[in-house]
C-alpha cells in the first residue's frame, strides 16, 4: 500500500539542493519498506501531484521546493502543486513540507480541513557554506514524526536541533549561517491536533541578499 506521495521539483540552483535533501527522506522510507511514489523535478507537476493524491487517498504527502504563503510550487516555478484550490486533496492527511511560507495561509486551510500540517511562516533560508547543517535541520522533523515516530514531542525536539546547529555554525565561525538557522527553527510550525498560534514575524535576516544566502520562497526569487 502506498503510504507516500512525494513532490519534489528541480529546474535552477535552489531547487537542486531542497532535491536532493529530500533524497534522505526517499532513502528512510526505502530502508523502513514504506511505500511510496516519488514526483521528482519533471514529474513534480500539478497534474501529477493531483493524479497521485486522488489515486491514494490514503496516502500522506511530503514536498521540497519552493513555496509562498498561500502555495507549494510545481516544476518550473509557472504553476502551483498545491493551492487553495486544490488542497482539499490534503484533507485528514500528514503533510510534511521544506518550503517557505506556506504554512501560513495553506497550512492553516489544510488544518481546517482536518489535515495536520509541518512547514514554515516565513522565508525558509540557508547558507551554501552550510548545507550538511541545513539539511539535517530540514530533515529532522520527518525522522523524529514519521521514522521515529515521536508525533507528540516532534516539534519540540526539531526546535532543539535547530538550536543546537546554530550553536554549533557559531563554534565554527560562520555567524551568518547561524542566524539563519535560528530563524528558521524560530518560523517553524507543527499544525496538528492543536489549533494554529497566532503568527509570528521572522528575522530579517532571511531578506538580506547576500551571496551565500538561498531561499525557498518563490516571492523572494521573482
Amino acid at each position: 500500500m502506498i503510504e507516500w506521495v512525494i513532490v519534489r521539483p528541480k529546474w535552477e540552483e535552489v531547487t537542486e539542493y531542497s532535491y536532493a535533501w529530500c533524497q534522505q527522506i526517499v532513502d528512510w522510507l526505502k530502508e523502513k519498506g514504506i511505500a511510496f511514489i516519488d514526483l521528482g523535478a519533471e514529474d513534480a507537476t500539478r497534474e501529477k501531484t493531483e493524479a497521485m493524491l486522488g489515486r491514494y487517498p490514503q496516502a500522506d504527502f511530503c514536498f521540497y521546493n519552493h513555496g509562498n504563503a498561500d502555495c507549494l510550487v510545481a516544476q518550473g516555478g509557472q504553476n502551483n502543486a498545491i493551492d487553495l484550490n486544490n488542497c482539499d486533496l490534503l484533507a485528514n492527511k500528514e503533510t510534511y513540507t521544506m518550503a517557505c511560507l506556506s504554512a501560513k495561509s495553506l497550512g492553516k486551510e489544510v488544518w481546517n480541513k482536518g489535515g495536520k500540517y509541518w512547514g514554515y511562516i516565513d522565508t525558509f533560508s540557508f547558507t551554501t557554506d552550510s548545507v550538511v547543517e541545513f539539511q539535517e535541520a530540514a530533515n529532522c522533523g520527518f525522522l523524529y514524526l514519521f521514522i521515529e515516530g515521536d508525533r507528540e514531542n516532534a516539534l519540540q525536539r526539531a526546535k532543539a536541533t535547530f538550536n543546537r546547529l546554530a550553536l554549533e555554525l557559531i563554534d565554527a565561525g560562520k555567524i551568518f549561517a547561524a542566524a539563519c538557522m535560528r530563524n528558521d527553527g524560530d518560523i517553524l510550525v507543527y499544525y496538528n491536533a492543536e489549533k494554529p498560534e497566532k503568527e509570528k514575524k521572522g528575522c530579517l535576516l532571511a531578506f538580506l541578499k547576500l551571496p551565500l544566502l538561498k531561499f525557498l520562497g518563490r516571492a523572494t526569487l521573482n
